[in-house]
């Protein structure tokens, strides 16, 4: 995954963490991702993967869907 769906995945993962008035260390411990690393994926520099995904909804309480981006969105 690079630029436009890193992008989108990293967007809509910060934006249900700003929703939910949560830190990145509270959503570290949460999701077992350590805070560097989410911090990476948060800027951009890493691909979140789908196990970080499964592991992030339920601690922001959103399904797992919303934070993949539409694959009409991503399509060449």
């Amino acid at each position: 995954m690079r630029s436009k769906a890193r992008h989108l995945v990293a967007s809509a993962v910060a934006s249900e963490l700003r929703r939910s008035r949560r830190t990145v260390g509270w959503l570290s411990e949460q999701s077992g991702i350590e805070v560097p690393l989410l911090a990476a994926k948060l800027r951009e520099d890493e691909d979140f993967t789908i196990a970080d995904l499964a592991n992030i909804a339920p601690a922001l309480d959103v399904p797992v869907s919303s934070l993949m981006p539409d694959d009409r969105v991503t399509a060449p």
